[in-house]
């Protein structure tokens, strides 16, 4: 009886340490409100035109199909990477948020777990 009731306390102490790690991230705010998908398109073109070149220069079957698939993993490359460099303002706040909302979760529990007696 201990072991299942141990298990359940962990997974529940896992369970809110990944909500306040969740709340934490979704409480930033972007720092301006502006379009984020406004310079994602041409980082994509690039990239597509960079995957249809290299595959048509370094693949020794050049099939049609080859050369759309290198296309689109350039694009999709090209656009994640444009996506990430747009929001790397709000990446620090939010794994700040995060980490202060679990420490204070861990704390709780460590208090909980080890209670302190001063008498």
């Amino acid at each position: 009886m201990g072991a299942v009731n141990l298990l359940v306390s962990g997974i529940s102490y896992f369970g809110h340490l990944i909500g306040a790690g969740w709340q934490g991230a979704a409480e930033v705010r972007p720092p301006e409100e502006r379009r984020p998908d406004a310079g994602l398109w041409t980082p994509a073109a690039v990239g597509a035109a960079l995957g249809l070149l290299s595959v048509r220069v370094l693949g020794k079957r050049k099939s049609a199909a080859m050369v759309a698939l290198g296309g689109a993993i350039g694009t999709v490359v090209g656009f994640s990477a444009a996506a990430a460099w747009a929001s790397r303002g709000m990446v620090g706040p939010a794994v700040r948020g995060a980490v202060r909302n679990m420490g204070a979760v861990r704390d709780a529990r460590w208090l909980e777990t080890n209670p302190i007696d001063y008498a």
